[in-house]
């Protein structure tokens, strides 16, 4: 089984959504409780962007594919 030590942990639905659109990042693990309605505003606002989120080793992981990563100056 992987490892999840080396993803960067969101402590909040912002920060996430931060980490998720810099373009350096392709998974993030959720390191909060998050509740229900939570949980539904982060699906519908990244899924349908063609994210996937998984439970992995007991969090959840939102992976994002295809998003452009931002040039490096």
């Amino acid at each position: 089984m992987k490892t999840q030590t080396s993803l960067p942990t969101a402590s909040t639905y912002r920060e996430a959504c931060e980490l998720l659109r810099s373009g350096y990042v392709k998974k993030v693990r959720l390191g909060w409780d998050i509740g229900s309605d939570e949980f539904f505003r982060i699906a519908s606002d990244w899924c349908d962007a063609g994210a996937k989120i998984k439970r992995e080793e007991g969090v959840f992981v939102i992976s994002v594919k295809g998003f452009p990563v931002p040039r490096q100056a």
